[in-house]
């Protein structure tokens, strides 16, 4: 597991993670949709959860998840709205169970395994809550679309976060 301690550096890195996820997730708020679901997103906001899963204790990924989805959604305009209630809930969720997966399968599977199976925890969940908002099942015909949707951008998200995390490295190195 990794190391609980906090340096001034990490703590500056966790902010600035936070800023380009809320940046982000401000941003998907403008990126066209293919399926007409009210407050549906893509998601690539929880890209800096997938950067930060290799190295960051699962306390401090909540934290991100969390900070992420507060500012932006409060700059979206969006907060305590019901898809807000949804996208925060999915995304906690999410980021529990790719950090779960990531630690039993470190070795075994790559950042597109652990984004993606995070993007389908995200829909289903998100999916439930809506079940409770709207108290009707009904709503649960937009799954299979959310999760084909939810795989694109769990690879899109998983291949971004590998180039960043590869070329951090690298410049770390230097």
């Amino acid at each position: 597991m990794p190391n609980e301690s906090l340096s001034a550096k990490k703590i500056t890195t966790y902010g600035m993670l936070i800023a380009v996820g809320s940046a982000i997730y401000v941003l998907e708020n403008y990126a066209p949709f293919p399926v007409p679901i009210p407050g549906a997103r893509w998601g690539f906001s929880n890209m800096v959860i997938v950067y930060a899963l290799s190295d960051t204790p699962i306390s401090w990924l909540v934290v991100l998840t969390i900070g992420k989805s507060l500012i932006g959604s409060l700059l979206g305009g969006t907060f305590l709205a019901p898809t807000f209630l949804m996208g925060f809930l999915g995304s906690i969720g999410s980021t529990v169970v790719m950090y779960l997966s990531f630690f039993a399968m470190k070795n075994r599977t790559g950042l597109v395994f652990h984004s993606v199976l995070g993007a389908l925890t995200n829909n289903f969940i998100q999916v439930l809550i809506g079940v409770q908002i709207v108290n009707s099942w009904a709503i649960m015909s937009y799954l299979p679309y959310m999760e084909i949707i939810g795989i694109l951008s769990g690879i899109a998200n998983a291949v971004i976060a590998g180039v960043l995390v590869k070329r951090v490295k690298s410049e770390r190195k230097v």
